[in-house]
Parts: C-alpha cells; sequence; structure tokens
C-alpha cells in the first residue's frame, strides 16, 4: 500500500472513529442559539456533522483533510525557508504554495491527486465566497491569480489528471500550453534550493515532534480525525526524512480562537488551529446544503 493509500484508508478509519464519539459530543453540545452566541458556526460543527449520512460525512472528511494536508506543507515551507535560510527572489507565500503543491504531486497517485484537487477546490470555494471570514486566508492574500498559478502547476504536471478540473475552474486554454515549463521550473528550483541540506538516510531524524491538544466545544470529532488520520505525523515524518534541519520543531494542532494555521519562528513551532478544520467542513457544509 502506498503512503497516499494508507491516509486515505485511515481517513475512512478515522470517519468511523469520529462518528463513534458523535453521541458524547451532542450530549454536551450547546444548542443552536447558544452556539451562535458562545462561538458561532465552529461550536455546532459536531452537530451538523452526526447529521450527514456515511457518504456524506466521508466526502466530506476527504475535503477536510486535503485542505488541512496542503495547509501543513504550505506551513512546513515556511518553516523551511526560516531554518534552512532558503533564499526567496518572489513572494514567500507564492514559493512555499509551489513547494506544498510540488510535493503533493511528487507523490504521483490517484489518491494524492484526489487530496490535492479537493484543497485546490477548496481554495476557490473560499476565494470566490467569504474568504475573508476565515483568518488564515485574510492573512494569506486572496488573489485568484494565486489560486490559478496554484492549479497550473497540477496540469503542468499531469496534463490528464487535472485537465478537467482546469477547465472546470476557467484556466485559460493558452495558459494551459505553458503549465508544463512552470511545472518543470518551480520543481527544479526548490530541488536546487533545498539540495544542500538533503539528508542521506532514510529513518527520520527525530528533529520534529507532533502534539495534539485539546479542541475547543464543537471540534472534538474534527480533532480526532485528525489525529486518528495522522496527517500532521505523515507531513512532520517526511520533512523529518528529507530534509537536515538545525534545530528541533514542534508541528501542534490546537486551539487558537480563529480559523488559521502559521509558522511562529520563535517557538519554532508550526501550528494548525483545530478552528480552521473547522472552518474547512464549513465550507463543505455549505456546499451540500447548496446542492439540497
Amino acid at each position: 500500500m502506498t503512503r497516499t493509500a494508507a491516509i486515505l484508508a485511515r481517513i475512512r478509519t478515522a470517519a468511523t472513529a469520529a462518528t463513534a464519539v458523535f453521541c458524547l459530543c451532542l450530549a454536551a453540545a450547546p444548542s443552536l442559539a447558544a452556539a451562535q452566541e458562545d462561538g458561532g458556526y465552529l461550536a455546532k460543527i459536531d452537530e451538523d456533522l452526526a447529521g450527514l449520512n456515511s457518504e456524506e460525512l466521508e466526502e466530506l472528511l476527504v475535503f477536510v483533510a486535503g485542505n488541512a494536508l496542503f495547509t501543513l506543507y504550505h506551513e512546513g515551507g515556511h518553516m523551511l525557508v526560516s531554518e534552512l535560510g532558503l533564499p526567496v527572489l518572489a513572494q514567500e507565500e507564492d514559493a512555499v504554495d509551489n513547494l506544498a503543491t510540488v510535493t503533493m504531486l511528487a507523490a504521483d497517485s490517484d489518491d494524492m491527486d484526489l487530496l490535492l484537487t479537493n484543497a485546490m477546490i477548496g481554495w476557490f470555494l473560499i476565494a470566490g465566497d467569504d474568504g475573508e471570514d476565515v483568518t488564515f486566508y485574510d492573512q494569506h492574500d486572496l488573489d485568484p491569480q494565486r489560486g490559478y498559478r496554484m492549479l497550473c502547476l497540477m496540469v503542468g504536471a499531469d496534463e490528464r489528471a487535472f485537465l478537467d478540473v482546469a477547465q472546470e475552474l476557467g484556466l485559460p486554454e493558452e495558459r494551459v500550453e505553458t503549465c508544463s515549463q512552470d511545472y518543470e521550473q518551480v520543481s527544479a528550483s526548490w530541488e536546487t534550493a533545498t539540495e544542500p541540506y538533503l539528508r542521506e538516510d532514510d529513518p527520520p531524524a527525530g528533529k520534529i515532534e507532533v502534539r495534539h491538544e485539546p479542541a475547543p466545544d464543537g471540534l472534538s470529532s474534527l480533532a480526532l480525525f485528525l489525529k486518528e488520520s495522522a496527517l500532521m505525523e505523515d507531513v512532520a515524518a517526511e520533512l523529518d526524512t528529507l530534509y537536515e534541519l538545525p534545530e528541533n520543531v514542534t508541528f501542534r494542532a490546537t486551539s487558537c480562537d480563529e480559523e488559521n494555521a502559521f509558522w511562529d519562528p520563535d517557538m519554532r513551532e508550526v501550528i494548525l488551529c483545530h478552528e480552521l478544520l473547522g472552518a474547512f467542513a464549513g465550507i463543505y457544509l455549505d456546499v451540500l446544503k447548496d446542492a439540497d
């Protein structure tokens, strides 16, 4: 079984585990009025997920996983730029978007393609709707052209796999024709920049620790899903295996009181907020409501 196939298998197992705690979450869940007063829509995510059928829940969790995985690689890119002192000639946000995209594409599997496609669809849903309400995207520049650059890398790496989604999202045909050059340039640039820091040993160096902290009310099922799916552990192990990091680093899932994820250079921590997972789930819940 490939690494990404294992991820999807764990996602499906985690979906089953998450449903097992819905009844416990609902027993302590606030009413809708209380949720709106105390924590907004995030305070009732557990309740909303409990109302989905098994197919809808699995689709939602794959969507959340794809967006979370891309976010972890993105923030991991910030960590590499900071810790390794990598040169960034353009905007750093664009550079780490590129790294996240080419890293996921390097898996070269249908499973990872599915996760990456969900991440890109999520980006366009937020960029085209009300992404300014999500702190992470408010701080990470919701320029539609940025999304198209990322989509172009996907098409450039594998036109067969991504041409349909590119056409659906309106990537111009003349742009599609140049995407392979973009992908080759970006991939080669990152390989050149990181080559001096590549490790020769296969096992992880033990430089990256992963920590899961309790989620706020309403997000317990997503916190369990994150832990059971081992998304943070997978990204941490990959980066810890590939690169010679000078100092120890932590990947932490925690409550932040905002829908965000970020690299903290002072604490040397990649932070993934439980609230951002709730925001990803909320986006897909809106899609399901619109489809009814």
